[in-house]
């Protein structure tokens, strides 16, 4: 699983999963599922994937 870094507010996520929207309206529809990172009992959020791959950047915690 990797990690992502919000552009603007800096906080990190994990990234958990993908999968395809199969509501009427967005039938198909690319989306993320990923959560807070660090975190005891975090939120997690679905996003779709166009727009979580422009407000989130792959982190590299290699040392």
């Amino acid at each position: 699983m990797l990690i992502y870094k919000h552009t603007k507010t800096g906080n990190l996520y994990l990234k958990l999963d993908e999968a395809k929207n199969c509501t009427n309206a967005n039938d198909g529809q690319q989306m993320v599922f990923y959560c807070e990172y660090g975190k005891e009992n975090p939120m997690k959020f679905v996003r779709e994937k166009s727009e979580f791959l422009e407000k989130f950047e792959v982190m590299n915690l290699q040392n």
